[in-house]
């Protein structure tokens, strides 16, 4: 099978597109998908560069991507909810991707059914970017109709599904991103927007009930004077000054701090997944595509994720 591989810690010209030997059959509980779609996360990029080596090591060579959309090749045993040729969606299992390949592996419990009025390009942009965004602000954030959200990178690949599924939940949303997005955000529920290239949201007179750093470029510290009592912030960043500041942030909550900061440890679950794709059925959730890539391309479209300035997600078309 042709896939993307990685073969160590760098930049894009670690990634070659190679022909190896396909995963193998199905184990318990899992299911070989013929992966037509996938797409590629700041994530990946972290994982390729290093910068998670101590916290999650890379076993080299590895094929990155965490997100796919395709058809059910086989089932193994105690797989009930799919049959060879059903099309799913979804995310692998693993710590480190396999997603960008003709063939994946993938955990029962990581797929749903793919919505019917979505390309496989389309399903393939959904999974990451709407799980960690779902999880973010439902989960970790708490976040309640009525409530006031601030989501920075909200025209990002997890940002702009933060965005409708906070208006989803009956939030009122503040958006942070560029100039040049500030439409988008608009149609996609944000009742206000800043633009970070002309304004600086940490001088926000605004207070929030939850704020959701969707691109990983903020801190707690600098956010918490602009949380509400019993405010939450939220991070996608990972690493050990995010660590570091969750717990020292949960040691004053026992002191009488009463504003928190969480970190969101995204989890592959059907159920989450089969709500997604509800919403999307219902017309309520899209995912907002900025360039599709072949498998080919695989190092164009990383070059473009590195970039920083797409909007919505990068796809990758395997087959």
């Amino acid at each position: 099978m042709r896939a993307a591989v990685v073969e160590g810690y760098g930049g894009v010209e670690r990634l070659q597109v190679k022909e190896l030997e396909p995963p193998g059959e199905p184990g318990t509980g899992e299911i070989l998908v013929q992966v037509r779609a996938s797409s590629v996360n700041p994530l990946d990029s972290k994982i390729r560069t290093g910068q998670l080596r101590f916290v999650s090591p890379a076993k080299f060579p590895l094929i990155p991507g965490f997100d796919l959309a395709g058809e059910v090749e086989a089932i193994g045993p105690e797989v009930t909810r799919f049959a060879p040729g059903d099309s799913v969606f979804g995310r692998t299992g693993g710590r480190h991707g396999g997603a960008c390949a003709e063939l994946a592996l993938v955990p029962e419990s990581a797929l749903a059914a793919k919505p019917e009025t979505l390309s496989f390009e389309e399903a393939a942009a959904i999974p990451m970017g709407g799980l960690t965004a779902l999880q973010a602000l439902r989960d970790q954030g708490e976040l309640a109709a009525g409530e006031r959200v601030l989501i920075h990178g909200a025209s990002g690949g997890v940002g702009h599904f933060a965005v409708q599924i906070a208006r989803i939940l009956g939030a009122r949303i503040t958006a942070v991103a560029s100039g040049r997005n500030q439409q988008l955000l608009r149609d996609l529920g944000a009742e206000r927007m800043i633009d970070y290239q002309t304004q600086d949201f940490f001088d926000d007179e605004g207070t929030y009930q939850v704020i959701f750093d969707a691109a990983g470029k903020s801190s707690y510290d600098l956010c918490a004077p602009l949380l509400a009592d019993k405010g939450v912030y939220v991070t996608t960043e990972v690493g050990p000054g995010t660590f570091f500041s969750v717990a020292a942030n949960r040691a004053r909550n026992l002191f009488g701090e009463d504003r928190r900061a969480r970190m969101v440890n995204v989890h592959p679950r059907a159920a989450d997944l089969e709500l997604l794709g509800r919403w999307i059925r219902e017309g309520r959730l899209s995912p907002e595509i900025d360039q599709v890539f072949s498998l080919g391309d695989i190092r164009h479209a990383f070059e473009a994720l590195d970039s920083g300035h797409t909007r919505g997600k990068i796809v990758v078309r395997i087959g």
